[in-house]
This record gives C-alpha cells, sequence and structure tokens, in this order.
C-alpha cells in the first residue's frame, strides 16, 4: 500500500478539521434556527478539539496515553452531537433519546481513560459507537423524505456520512482481528489512510450539510410566499397555481371537481365592536375549522379577508357537490369564543362544478362569487 508522508498528512488534517469547524460555524450563524444545525457545530467543534489533541500530543510528546484518552474524550461527543444534528434536523426530535445519549458522556470518559493504554480495545470501543453514530445520520438524511428533491438535496449529506462509517468500519475490523499495522499509530500505512480517506469524507459530509441547508431554507422561503401568516392556509398565489394546476389535470383526466367560496357573515361587525386582535382570532378559528372539514383530497385556502376557497374533488354528481357543502356548512358555522366575547359564526356558501376544464381560472372564481353572494342575499332574504 502506498505510504503517506505523516508531516502532509498532519498538516492536511489539520487544516481541514479547521476549516469544516470554520464552515460550520458560518451555516450555523445563517441558519441559527434550523433544528440540529447547532449541535452539528458543537460537534465539529469538538472533532477539530480532538484532532488538534492527538497531533499535539505526537508533537509535544504527551505521557504515555494521555493524548488517546482526551482524543477519544472528545471524539466520541463529537460523532454523537453530528448524530443527534441529523435526527433534529430531519425532524426526529426525542428527549427520551437526548438524556439517554447524554448518559452515555460519562460512559465514553470512563472507557477512554481504562482503554488508553490498549489501542485495541479503544479502537474497537471508539470505533463501533462512531460508527453506529454514522449510520444512523446516513439513514436519517434520505428516511422518509418529503419530496424526490428533498431526497436528492439530502443524497450526498448521507453518502458522506455513509462512507465515514464505511472508514470506521474497516478499521473496526482490522482491530477486531489484532492487525498490526492498525495497532502501530500513526507510522502506519493503513492508519494513515484511514485519516486520510475520513477526512475527505468528512469534508463531503459538510459540503453535503450545506446543500441540505441551503434547500431547506429555499424551501421555508418559498412556503412563506405561499401561505398566509395569519392563518396557515395556502394564500391567494398558492390557490391560483393549485386551480390552474386543478384544471390542467381536469382536461387531461376528465376528471369533475368544484370550486367552493365560503364568507364570514358580518365579519365587520366583529372587528367594529370587539376589536380587530378579535377579528384575527376569528380568521384563525376559522382555518383550523375548514382544515377539520375538507376531505384529504382536498385543497383549502384563504383568499383574503374574510373569503376563504376550497377545490374538492372528485365530484362525481350534484348530489356530492351538496354533501360536500353541507359539510363545510354544518363545521364552519356555530358559536366561537373570541377575545372579549362571543360570535355565532354564520357563511355564505358559493359553488361551482368544472366538468371538462373548458374554464378559466378567473371565470370559476368569478362563477363561485356570484354563487356565494346569491346564498347570502338568500339568507338575508329568510331573516
Amino acid at each position: 500500500m502506498l505510504q503517506l508522508d505523516i508531516a502532509t498528512l498532519t498538516l492536511t488534517f489539520v487544516s481541514m478539521a479547521l476549516t469544516t469547524a470554520i464552515v460550520l460555524f458560518l451555516i450555523w450563524r445563517i441558519n441559527r434556527d434550523m433544528p440540529g444545525v447547532r449541535l452539528w457545530l458543537l460537534g465539529g467543534v469538538l472533532l477539530l478539539t480532538s484532532t488538534l489533541t492527538l497531533f499535539l500530543g505526537v508533537q509535544l510528546n504527551f505521557p504515555e496515553g494521555v493524548a488517546p484518552f482526551l482524543s477519544n474524550s472528545l471524539s466520541l461527543p463529537g460523532n454523537m452531537l453530528l448524530m443527534e444534528g441529523t435526527l433534529r434536523f430531519r425532524g426526529f426530535r426525542s428527549r427520551r433519546r437526548w438524556a439517554l445519549l447524554l448518559a452515555l458522556i460519562p460512559v465514553f470518559l470512563l472507557a477512554s481513560w481504562i482503554n488508553r493504554f490498549d489501542a485495541a480495545a479503544r479502537y474497537m470501543f471508539h470505533d463501533s459507537f462512531t460508527m453506529t453514530f454514522m449510520l444512523i445520520a446516513a439513514i436519517a438524511f434520505v428516511w422518509r423524505p418529503v419530496s424526490r428533491e428533498e431526497l436528492i438535496a439530502n443524497a450526498l449529506a448521507g453518502f458522506g456520512a455513509a462512507l465515514m462509517a464505511l472508514s470506521v468500519g474497516s478499521r473496526l475490523l482490522m482491530s477486531l482481528i489484532n492487525s498490526d499495522q492498525v495497532m502501530s499509530g500513526t507510522g502506519s500505512t493503513v492508519t494513515q489512510w484511514y485519516l486520510f480517506t475520513g477526512t475527505n469524507f468528512y469534508v463531503m459530509w459538510m459540503f453535503g450539510i450545506s446543500v441540505a441547508c441551503y434547500f431547506r431554507s429555499r424551501q421555508q422561503v418559498m412556503q412563506m410566499a405561499r401561505e398566509d401568516s395569519l392563518t396557515g392556509l395556502p394564500n391567494r398565489r398558492c390557490i391560483d397555481e393549485r386551480l390552474s394546476q386543478t384544471l390542467a389535470e381536469c382536461k387531461r383526466s376528465g376528471e369533475a371537481f368544484a370550486v367552493i367560496m365560503a364568507d364570514i357573515n358580518d365579519f365587520k361587525l366583529v372587528n367594529d365592536r370587539f376589536g380587530h386582535s378579535a377579528g384575527d382570532h376569528l380568521l384563525h378559528s376559522i382555518a383550523d375549522r375548514l382544515r377539520e372539514a375538507v376531505r384529504e383530497a382536498d385543497f383549502a385556502g384563504r383568499l383574503g379577508g374574510d373569503e376563504f376557497l376550497v377545490i374538492a374533488r372528485p365530484i362525481d354528481s350534484q348530489e356530492v357537490l351538496e354533501q360536500v357543502v353541507s359539510r363545510l356548512r354544518a363545521r364552519l358555522e356555530g358559536p366561537l369564543a373570541i377575545p372579549g366575547g362571543s360570535f355565532t359564526v354564520s357563511v355564505s356558501i358559493g359553488a361551482i362544478v368544472c366538468r371538462d376544464g373548458a374554464d378559466t381560472a378567473d371565470q370559476l372564481l368569478g362563477a363561485a362569487d356570484a354563487e356565494m353572494y346569491r346564498d347570502k342575499a338568500r339568507m338575508r332574504a329568510e331573516k
């Protein structure tokens, strides 16, 4: 096997560890509210310190066993934090798991001290945990992505973590068979290549999380642009996009769908009598009721003001449409507590069916709006 220059390898290893720590700091500064990023930064700092400790111990002739003890005591929690950060980044948060991981830190310290003179035992203990942490991180990055785009964005980080696990696993295997190449320290070719490949795979992982964080930030910005800030429902922009998409699908499949518009009767009275905060509370509560009322295949959004829209599909008959409208009315209407008092919700609903996709989005919205005002006039006439 090709022998690597240990001085060059040491300089490369330390400089890459320092660079990745700086990059992780910048990622944290840019995405400080993103779950898991802070733990990645802390893990990266611990791994950098572990690397510096290991090589300073060689250069400064630390007493036997001190450098391996310090290095492992920092490396194991560092890799643990990388895994936990990945799990939180993907939304797999667990207080019980976090408490268990924190309880492992004293175990890491004790085992690192006990094994400081025994290279084989030290490698087997360290690499078993590190390989497990990296494998879990690799799987978490690609586990149940929301979309194909998210899978692609997370793939590099997952692949880098998997390669790190493979690199650590190879040294673990050699430790299990008591390979002299592993036990001879940094002077051995196997250890040098382990450090070389591990460093490069770590850099790959770092670039991967940069891509994953960029994708997550971009998705959040896009979501904010399509989400109503008050109710959390899709806004007018998102409604227009979904309606155009539904029309195109209807033309291809021939499936009928309905555009249903709902308006809160006497909403202005709430703002005038109780204030705008009460009106905002009412709109938020109506949005919650609307989410519960629509079917799984339906789409609900806020057009603006006190007007909401539902795209219901499929609609096979007028009877089905009437059932959908009746369910919406029953779920939306009724007493509702608001700041300063209560309000009995009453809604006007207009529905129009598109059967062949020939109408435009504006025509459908106009027709549903006209039907809604007919319903409002009918309700006023009945009072």
